[in-house]
């Protein structure tokens, strides 16, 4: 049953229960916060292939040690192609807070890397209890179908990041029949939870007929207890017939899972191009303009993964685009420390500005404020790209970039957080951190491409930003393209 709160229920059940405190009227603008190290995470390690686009690092995340807050891990794409995937992954550690970066390509990926597939994409990290670290990619091949497979593969590290095992696989297909898609990967860290040190990956087969028509796009999960190693049956969120993406899940103190993702509704055979689709697959399906407009909901189980229930809708309209920009995933997380949930996300259907909002959850994910307006100055000719969000103690930390002049080649991204010191109830100015970002040298992938999505980690006295950063390539450089991976280390 899916249930939603009116907005004067939702302001007397939150506020009585002194969760989602409103804002002072008269209440102080916090400080900036003290930006501790910024500069490069990795750049392009390996060699361009024919067709990839030389000097492009795209789509980061970020991971860090809650119990070492000076460790912290990045992954990106290395070599992205402008049809699907890049030339291979590249990780990037941190010991000392981000003052310096190591980076250097996944081994054992693609090809490049001595792996044994053409492409790689979608990278996301995270760290166990016990310290280690994961790192899950998508990897497939470009041979015309049927003979085209793909997987969902889960790297670890032990030595955070400067070594990682070979790849174990947690699901694969062997026929674009099922084409493996958009994965995300957690850890259950909480010490109450049955399932403590379990690893869940999340992902989005999709699904066409013998004809080669489009039949949807569920939402798997399966999990390991050995570190990755072995995997369990895949279990699905969503119905078989629906076009659904991008898992965010989150674990609670119990070990409960909640996962929120876009669901268009049934599948049809025109193959919309979502944000994180997969191009590659989609070469018989009618090629479209990426829209990633769609309501946001929440799934939930509390038996470890095996079985879910759709318990909420987050928000309508829960996704916004830059016009001429591919971009701009909704983001999820959980504060630890008070057990409430956060969704971040553009659009709410507001049209050409589509400003960043914030909805939250106190009672694990069955119920959700209507959203929080996040940006501020939000006009014609100013749009988000991209977001993310953390919390911590009761304070919520939310990036996105801010696109401006988007009719003088693209226009310029000048990264920026938000953050809020009252549980989400209310943001202050946005603080701008790091250099800005020229798209006319980004990577392009039916736009402009900053990333479907950028990073954010946060833990002790730590909170780590990363994004794509492009500018002119230097004058050594005969490539048109010059995209890095930037990172800012703040003072929570």
């Amino acid at each position: 049953m899916v249930r939603r709160l009116r907005t004067v229920v939702l302001i007397v059940v939150l506020s009585a229960a002194g969760l989602l405190p409103a804002a002072p009227a008269a209440a102080t603008p916090p400080p900036p916060l003290p930006v501790q190290n910024s500069g490069v995470v990795t750049r392009q390690d390996v060699a361009p292939q024919p067709g990839s686009e030389p000097d492009t690092v795209v789509e980061p995340d970020v991971a860090v040690d809650a119990a070492h807050p000076d460790v912290a891990i990045a992954a990106a794409h290395d070599g992205r192609f402008p049809d699907g995937g890049a030339v291979s992954i590249s990780v990037a550690r941190t010991a000392d807070g981000g003052s310096t970066w190591h980076h250097r390509p996944v081994p054992r990926i693609t090809r490049a890397t001595g792996g044994s597939y053409d492409r790689a994409s979608d990278p996301v990290v995270a760290f166990g209890p016990d310290g280690t670290a994961y790192l899950s990619v998508v990897v497939f091949d470009t041979a015309p179908c049927p003979n085209s497979p793909s997987a969902v593969l889960v790297l670890t590290s032990p030595d955070g990041g400067r070594t990682w095992s070979r790849p174990h696989v947690a699901d694969s297909s062997s026929t674009c029949r099922t084409s493996e898609d958009k994965n995300w990967l957690v850890v259950d860290t909480s010490p109450q939870s049955p399932h403590l040190g379990r690893v869940y990956q999340f992902w989005t087969p999709f699904l066409s007929d013998a004809a080669g028509h489009f039949v949807g796009a569920r939402q798997a999960v399966r999990w390991s207890d050995d570190h990755a190693r072995n995997w369990s049956a895949t279990s699905y969120l969503t119905p078989l017939n629906h076009e659904t993406q991008n898992s965010q899940p989150m674990i609670t103190a119990s070990g409960a899972i909640v996962d929120t993702y876009f669901d268009y509704g049934p599948a049809t055979t025109a193959g919309d191009r979502r944000p994180g689709s997969a191009p590659h697959r989609d070469a018989g399906l009618a090629q479209q303009v990426v829209d990633n407009r769609g309501d946001i909901f929440a799934s939930r189980s509390d038996d470890g993964g095996r079985t879910w229930r759709r318990i909420a809708q987050v928000a309508a309209n829960g996704g916004g685009f830059a016009p001429g920009v591919r971009c701009c995933l909704f983001a999820a997380n959980i504060d630890r420390s008070t057990g409430i949930m956060y969704v971040a996300f553009h659009g709410a259907g507001l049209g050409t500005t589509d400003p960043v909002f914030l909805a939250a959850s106190t009672d694990g994910g069955r119920l959700w404020t209507n959203p929080v307006q996040v940006s501020q100055g939000d006009r014609t000719g100013v749009q988000r790209v991209n977001v993310d969000v953390v919390a911590q103690n009761g304070t919520v930390y939310v990036t996105y970039g801010t696109r401006t002049d988007p009719d003088a080649a693209g226009g310029t991204v000048q990264q920026q957080i938000s953050v809020s010191r009252n549980r989400g109830s209310s943001f202050g100015a946005p603080q701008s951190i790091g250099p800005v970002s020229v798209l006319q040298y980004a990577a392009r992938a039916d736009g402009y491409f900053p990333g479907d999505y950028i990073g954010e980690a946060v833990a002790g006295g730590r909170l780590y930003v990363v994004f794509a950063q492009s500018s002119a390539p230097p004058p050594s450089s005969s490539s048109r393209f010059h995209q890095v991976i930037w990172g800012v280390t703040l003072r929570p």
